[in-house]
């Protein structure tokens, strides 16, 4: 530590920051946690840290410490702590404590023990520092404010070897005074590497609990009642002093549980302690998180230096305890947070197995929370409200890698619990990420050379469907502007007169020969499919602007599920329409409706097809069509009874019954290991589940198996080769690898759009040319859409937009637009190519609503008046 100069009273000394290299000044007895311009959580002296960074070749010689005041504490340890290694140099604040106990304890010592954290964050700043500072104010311009932050929104990261390899920048450890960035490891691990990077297991010995479950109560209302809340802080100060203490405090009955099973903590506890530290006094919620910071240095330094590597359980309990502190979602903590998550996400991968387990029996209230919290603390980085508030996001930029590495622990735990997820997986969604370059980040994550070591598109469960929707829309566009620059430049050299056609996919269509006019064009059109599509029937006028191609879709849709073709099969219970069995020849036909599901994707346009989820989950398997697709299945995946029971509800049940069957199942069902089901000429017909399946009995001990088998045949054997044709004309027209950020949802969401619409909310984001909100023909005409029935509702927004579906981005992406017409005597006309409705100025409402159901039930085609 370097003196500098000063008032002889008060002298000001150099603090250097082991990460960044600035150097601040401040007044003897002021021990700082946090670095002012890069967030870092330790400073050292000016001497050590040029002394600990020697490796890079500039060490000026390590000034003498400078003597203590005699108004210090005495120390009986300070010549041992002058006389340390440079190992243990980062231990600044317990050295010029005068060595002893690191923990914070209350009374007058407790500002020489604990480095102030709230000096450097917003209003705090000028507060007071308690214990040895003696009540004075903090002297120095250079501690008063935080350098502005950047405005810009993207992340500074450092490089990677790949997408394989997702390292953000994440101070690690402390290495010669250096820190070193942390490598991402994965979630989850296969049971052996589980077993052999399990935690240490041996008995501990731990410190008798100053703290209890009833004695928090008590104090509680004692506190609450007299207004005197000390010994209750002493005691928290105590307990969240480290991470042993801590976990001596909130250990459960059970001493030593499996660790990938349970945490060993008494859960219950943890939240009623939470619960009474919410309502302290804000003095005394600061020394908890003081205390905090104490855990966060001792775990800091027993992490080892390098990340994959397991900790001590008590370490990743107490990291799991601090998680839940409801304190952290103040702005005025996010550094604190930004190195409790930096803590988290370094655990190797057997404890972050352990932490997605932990968190997976966390109460729905306490996960919520925190996922909320880490939510808005990704958000406020991202685009802080008071830039004085956060460190310089350049000096930063390791923050969100880390939060959302968190995050995933979270998603994973979410997912772990199946049906009975905490949250919805929107619940994920951070919109406020939809503000950045979304494409640049695809395209970086895109490039193995060039990727930075973190992207979004990492992590697709946080990119909301629009943004996601976003990416794969200016993904198709970029794709399309290609494949029309090839064509322009291919009828150039063949000397061709260039058009304005050889820009789209062109499809002219007959009404009376839909079906087959649109399979022809599209089967002979391969290569253009990439382009944007754009439709004409024959014999009617009309200009596709979207209009024409959203109705070719409705039309086509409805002829080929409605029609006698047998390509698909309905089920009445479900409402879901799955492939058939029948053994045709017909894979170019599924081929063709695969690549129309793909067309309606690639050019935005929601279609009414009603398929099980498991459909779009194929899809899916895998999400990008592999090179060699001759050795590879293709549109297979795991499936369950629960699948089944979406497409066939009834079967479902049926073979529900034979597993919960208590008496003897080979007795009373007579059951074989085959299947008998009627294709779609009225055969009836039958398969063997396996060989010589229909002289094995399907016994109690077999069921699982044969169950297991027939949900397997009925969705994937029995169906591969159709599907896997609908496959590949869907991914024909689709191949992206934004299909891999989807999950199946999302991409139901993407072809059908919702179903569900809300005239109130269309009528918010409408606008009027001619007329004004207050007019008559406008109320009356929401007073008759508003009380219209469900299925009226439909086909009149089908007669405005030219689709009964609401697109992903929900009403107010429809932009609808009443224009005034003066011909009283027309019907009113739609324009769906802009969402538009020609409404003339009938005189009485009555009129209005005999004109308007008139027009809507008789819609289809173009020139209707």
């Amino acid at each position: 530590m370097q003196k500098a100069p000063g008032s002889a009273s008060q002298p000001l000394y150099i603090v250097a920051c082991y990460n960044c290299k600035k150097t601040v000044s401040q007044p003897e007895g002021t021990k700082r946690t946090i670095c002012p311009y890069c967030g870092s959580l330790f400073a050292s002296p000016d001497g050590e840290a040029s002394s600990s960074g020697s490796a890079t070749g500039s060490s000026p010689p390590q000034q003498p410490q400078q003597q203590q005041p005699q108004n210090r504490p005495p120390s009986g340890s300070s010549s041992t702590n002058s006389a340390s290694s440079s190992s243990k140099r980062h231990r600044l604040a317990k050295q010029q404590a005068g060595g002893g106990d690191s923990r914070p304890r209350s009374g007058s010592g407790s500002g020489n023990k604990l480095l102030n954290f709230f000096s450097n964050l917003g209003k705090s700043r000028d507060r007071s520092h308690g214990g040895s500072g003696g009540g004075k104010k903090r002297s120095g311009k250079a501690d008063e404010s935080l350098p502005p932050l950047s405005q810009s929104p993207s992340l500074t990261t450092g490089r990677s070897g790949g997408m394989a390899t997702l390292s953000p920048i994440a101070p690690a450890s402390i290495e010669g005074g250096l820190y070193k960035s942390q490598s991402v490891t994965s979630l989850l691990v296969p049971q052996q590497q589980q077993q052999q990077q399990s935690m240490p297991s041996p008995r501990q010995d731990y410190p008798q609990p100053q703290l209890t479950e009833s004695m928090l109560a008590d104090l509680t209302e004692e506190s609450k009642r007299t207004g005197n809340w000390s010994r209750l802080s002493d005691l928290f100060e105590q307990a969240f002093s480290s991470p042993k203490d801590l976990v001596a405090v909130f250990r459960s009955a059970q001493r030593d549980p499996d660790p990938s099973k349970g945490s060993g903590l008494n859960q219950a506890f943890v939240e009623a302690a939470y619960a009474t530290l919410k309502d302290m006094p804000y003095d005394m919620q600061k020394k908890v998180l003081k205390a905090n910071i104490s855990v966060l240095l001792e775990k800091r330094h027993t992490m080892g230096g390098k990340g994959g590597t397991s900790s001590s359980k008590d370490d990743v309990r107490a990291l799991f305890v601090i998680l839940q502190n409801p304190l952290l979602e103040k702005v005025t903590t996010f550094v604190l947070f930004a190195h409790l998550l930096r803590c988290v996400a370094a655990l190797g991968d057997f404890d972050h197995h352990c932490l997605v387990n932990w968190l997976a029996r966390l109460e729905k209230a306490s996960f919520e929370a925190l996922l909320r919290r880490i939510q808005y603390f990704i958000s406020v980085r991202l685009f802080p409200p008071k830039t004085e508030d956060l460190p310089p996001l350049d000096k930063a930029s390791w923050w969100v890698p880390n939060a959302v590495k968190v995050l995933a622990l979270l998603n994973a735990a979410n997912n772990q619990c199946g049906s009975r997820a905490k949250v919805p997986y929107t619940e994920f969604y951070n919109h406020t990420i939809d503000s950045l370059d979304l494409l640049a980040e695809y395209y970086t994550w895109q490039n193995p050379a060039a990727n930075s070591g973190f992207t979004f598109c990492q992590y697709p469960f946080i990119l909301s469907i629009q943004a996601k929707r976003s990416i794969l829309q200016r993904d198709s566009e970029t794709q399309m502007i290609i494949m029309a620059k090839r064509s322009l430049v291919a009828g150039v050299a063949k000397r061709n007169q260039p058009s304005m056609d050889m820009l789209f996919l062109n499809i002219t269509v007959r009404r009376s020969h839909l079906v087959a006019d649109s399979m022809r064009q599209i089967s002979a059109k391969q290569k253009d499919l990439k382009k944007k599509l754009r439709v004409t029937f024959e014999g009617e006028a009309g200009l596709d602007m979207g209009g024409l191609t959203k109705e070719w879709f409705l039309l086509l849709i409805r002829s080929v599920f409605l029609s006698n073709s047998g390509l698909f099969t309905y089920d009445a219970k479900s409402r879901c329409y799955w492939f058939s069995l029948a053994p045709k020849d017909n894979q170019q036909e599924y081929y063709l409706i695969g690549a129309l599901m793909g067309l309606a994707v690639y050019n935005s346009i929601n279609l009414d097809v009603r398929f099980p989820s498991i459909c779009y989950r194929k899809l899916l398997s895998p999400s990008v069509v592999p090179s060699t697709t001759g050795t590879t299945q293709l549109g297979v995946c795991p499936v369950t009874l629960t699948d089944l029971r979406e497409v066939m509800p009834e079967l479902a049940h049926g073979l529900y019954e034979l597993l919960r069957h208590q008496g003897d199942v080979a007795e009373d069902f007579g059951a074989t290991f085959e299947i008998a089901y009627t294709d779609g000429a009225g055969k009836n017909r039958t398969v063997e589940l396996k060989p010589d399946g229909r002289s094995i009995s399907v016994t109690n001990a077999n069921r699982q198996e044969y169950v297991a088998m027939y949900c397997d045949y009925l969705l994937n054997k029995g169906v591969y080769s159709k599907f896997r044709s609908f496959y590949l004309g869907f991914h024909q027209v689709c191949a992206s690898n934004a299909l891999i950020l989807l999950r199946p949802e999302e991409v139901e969401h993407l072809v059908c759009g919702s179903p569900k619409f809300d005239f109130n909310e269309l009528r918010k984001v409408t606008v009027y040319d001619g007329y004004r909100p207050n007019d008559a023909q406008v109320k009356w005409f929401w007073d008759i859409a508003i009380n219209m029935e469900p299925a009226k509702q439909a086909a009149l927004l089908l007669f405005i937009t030219g689709s009964d579906r609401i697109p992903v981005g929900g009403m107010a992406e429809m932009q609808m637009k009443i224009v005034r017409v003066n011909r009283l005597e027309m019907l009113p006309i739609a324009h769906t190519c802009f969402n538009q409705i020609m409404l003339p100025t009938y005189k009485t409402k009555a009129t209005l609503t005999e004109r308007l159901l008139l027009a809507i039930d008789n819609s289809e085609g173009f020139g209707l008046e």
